[in-house]
């Protein structure tokens, strides 16, 4: 086949749909901050308006893709609708700007003077970090994403949605225990728009850069009451760019720094909300609790436990309608973050299928085969072991979160304490108690030191699920009343912190000299630009000139976009004919079986079973081709409450593979990765049928992979006589 491109026409379509998908979204996430928070100014106004935006694409896209709706056409009318309603709610009932040229009335309690080299310090900071970051993400831009989860089902779910158009039904992943297709998939779902509007997923390893970028406003709005948004916006600096997240979330389409920047967020907006005390800003926060909440399981406990303390501090708060406060952000969150759960429900009796029992109380859940990428354990399993201990855990901990992993722990502990012990604010109180909570839990999670016994070898790249507690607790430190007292004790609290990331950034992961122009870019747009934009809104010679002042931004904004569009059609077509091609899959992970993956990059509009060893259905995103077009279905029977497993027998497999309709299958030689249990031999099962054609054989770790064609009904009665049954 020809090297696949998209014309420059197409492109342009595919950027049409999405600046009006966008600008809709962004419209109505503007006009309800303005009805919401009509107070908010500054970069609280902008964190509010950028939580608000994607939570309106969220439920927009969960609403039309309900129904089958997930098209071009369909979703832009779907954001645009709720848009258009905030717009005129807010024309009519939203303060009107003053004379000033200001948006609001000015806040109830203004923030504290902010020295400008603290700025500076937050800025170069911030900047250090978008670059870091740019590195891994513009190498995945060239080559395609390689992470296990990317491939195993964050990019099936996304690319599961674009083909159906609906995000109700269930994408049955593989046959292991761990049952992935009921984990809750917003961050999939965002990602799908780009499917949908580019046929290609080439946009998908850029959009964790947009969510590291939140992160880092949450924590200035964290500290901006108080005057320490530098140093918060720092630690949170320390916490996301770890390198752990560099490692498994830059250019991928993983999930956590999505969670953790929303869990900043919704730590943010609550303490700023209950400081105002109006039902609207505490909304607000249960907004970006529940999108936290809708991206990844490992949010439920920090929000929940955020979300409780919370609720009863402001339920309290009777004279200044504290009981409506609380009905609002708690109705926010289940509005913001039901859908999936929901979802579950309809489908397995459970919102939470990975949840078998409450105390003496069966729940519905799917009876999955006992089978896990790694046997799961736990790190509290072998606190006591000093040899994995010092064989594992520290080299891990090192890894994650760089040299000075002892401080940074140290210091995330700090602030969680002081938060809870000394604040004295029942809101930090609140995010203090929901770090350590989260901590306690990280350490009795099975999968935190999955491997065999002795050798836990996902510890590393599980420190993940640790980090939203860690991330809560370091920016809660330069809250500390010692640590904010004057002008010694925060210019000494921000240099220590900054400190400890310059280590972390100079010792750690992401750097490629290759992509410095390109990691330049990104910071000027991601981290330049928003500041430049600011000193705009903010100049007293341009504050009483909205014109002018519109006039600048719309200026900036142009000089972004149009270099953008130009060199956005370039990226893609590098992608399509790049990412997963043979020279690049021999540089990702080991033992893949790259020239069947190779292969499917050139398939368009295929049906391809997969079934067998782990290193199919882990990488199964791959054989979408390099239009994700092809459907890929692991070949498994359904089960009650949304189980699925390996045929049981001969017979069933070959009836299965005939129900699938599929033009090409792609099996290893066994049902699962312990071929020496022989109990679903595959091969065995398939061998002989006149309606398949053998094409490729290829030596794989840990079985060999086989690709046939499919040229027609396969034949349940014509298995072999050992075969017949598992």
């Amino acid at each position: 086949m020809s090297a696949p491109s998209h014309s420059f026409g197409t492109y342009l379509v595919g950027s049409g749909w999405l600046l009006g998908i966008l600008a809709a979204a962004g419209l109505g996430g503007h006009w309800l901050r303005r009805l919401l928070v009509p107070a908010y100014e500054g970069a609280l106004a902008r964190l509010a308006a950028l939580v608000l935006a994607p939570a309106l694409l969220v439920l927009s896209l969960e609403l039309v893709g309900s129904f089958g709706g997930l098209r071009p056409e369909w979703m832009l009318v779907g954001c645009a609708v709720p848009a258009a309603v905030a717009t005129g709610l807010g024309l009519r009932f939203a303060p009107r700007a003053s004379a000033r040229g200001t948006e609001a009335p000015p806040p109830r309690q203004r923030a504290p003077r902010v020295e400008p080299w603290a700025l500076a310090v937050a800025l170069v900071v911030a900047a250090v970090a978008v670059a870091q970051w740019s590195m891994p993400s513009l190498l995945n831009l060239d080559r395609g994403m390689f992470g296990g989860d990317t491939t195993w089902y964050h990019l099936p779910f996304a690319i599961h949605f674009a083909q159906s158009g609906s995000t109700w039904g269930l994408l049955y992943t593989d046959p292991l225990k761990l049952t992935a297709w009921f984990y809750p998939a917003s961050s999939e779902l965002l990602g799908a728009v780009g499917i949908v509007l580019f046929h290609d997923d080439w946009l998908y390893p850029l959009l964790n850069l947009g969510w590291l970028c939140l992160g880092l406003l949450a924590g200035w709005c964290l500290g901006r009451p108080r005057g320490v948004g530098p140093a918060c916006t720092v630690a949170a600096a320390i916490a996301l760019d770890s390198g752990v997240l560099i490692l498994t979330q830059a250019g991928e389409a993983r999930n956590d720094e999505m969670g953790i920047a929303l869990l900043l967020a919704t730590a943010a907006l609550l303490y700023n909300g209950y400081r105002d005390g109006g039902w609207g800003a505490l909304a607000l926060a249960g907004v970006a609790g529940g999108l936290a909440a809708s991206v990844k399981l490992t949010m439920l406990a920090p929000v929940g436990a955020m979300a409780a303390v919370a609720l009863v501090a402001i339920a309290a708060r009777r004279r200044r309608g504290g009981p409506l406060g609380a009905l609002a952000l708690l109705s926010a969150g289940a509005l913001a973050g039901g859908y999936w759960y929901l979802r579950n429900l309809a489908h397995a009796g459970n919102p939470v299928p990975e949840v078998h029992g409450i105390g003496p109380l069966e729940l519905p859940y799917p009876h999955q085969m006992d089978l896990y990428p790694r046997p799961p354990r736990s790190v509290a399993d072998y606190l006591g072991d000093a040899h994995v201990l010092g064989a594992w855990f520290v080299p891990g901990l090192h890894e994650a979160l760089g040299p000075l992993w002892p401080g940074v722990l140290a210091l995330a502990l700090a602030g969680a304490v002081w938060a809870v012990v000394g604040s004295r604010e029942p809101i930090l109180a609140a995010i203090g108690a929901a770090a350590i909570l989260t901590a306690v839990v990280y350490l009795f999670t099975p999968l935190t030191a999955a491997g065999p016994p002795g050798e836990p070898a996902g510890f590393f790249t599980n420190t993940r699920y640790l980090l939203p507690g860690v991330a809560l607790g370091l920016v809660l430190l330069p809250l500390a009343g010692p640590l904010r007292r004057n002008r010694v004790t925060r210019g000494a609290t921000l240099a220590g912190l900054a400190a400890v990331f310059a280590v972390g950034a100079v010792t750690g992961p992401g750097w490629e000299a290759r992509f410095l122009w390109g990691a330049a870019l990104c910071v000027v747009a991601l981290v330049l630009a928003p500041a430049l934009a600011a000193i705009f809104r903010r100049a007293p010679g341009l504050a009483s000139r909205p014109r002018l002042r519109g006039a600048l931004l719309a200026a900036l904004a142009l000089a972004l976009l149009l270099p953008a569009l130009a060199l956005g059609h370039g990226a893609e077509n590098r992608y399509l004919r790049r990412h997963y091609s043979l020279a690049t899959l021999r540089v990702g992970e080991p033992g893949l079986p790259v020239r069947t993956f190779a292969w499917a990059h050139d398939q368009r509009d295929r049906r391809i079973g997969i079934a067998g060893a782990g290193e199919l259905f882990f990488d199964q995103a791959i054989l979408a081709g390099d239009e994700d077009s092809n459907i890929v279905r692991y070949v498994g029977r359904p089960l009650p409450h949304g189980g699925y497993r390996v045929a049981p027998s001969c017979a069933d497999f070959r009836r299965l593979v005939d129900r699938g309709r599929f033009d090409f299958l792609v099996i290893t030689e066994f049902g699962d990765n312990a071929p020496g249990r022989r109990r679903y031999p595959l091969r065995e099962w398939v061998e002989g049928d006149p309606a398949l054609e053998l094409i490729r054989t290829e030596k794989a770790f840990p079985q060999t992979a086989y690709t046939y064609r499919v040229r027609g009904r396969l034949d349940p009665g014509g298995c072999p006589g050992r075969g017949r049954s598992a």
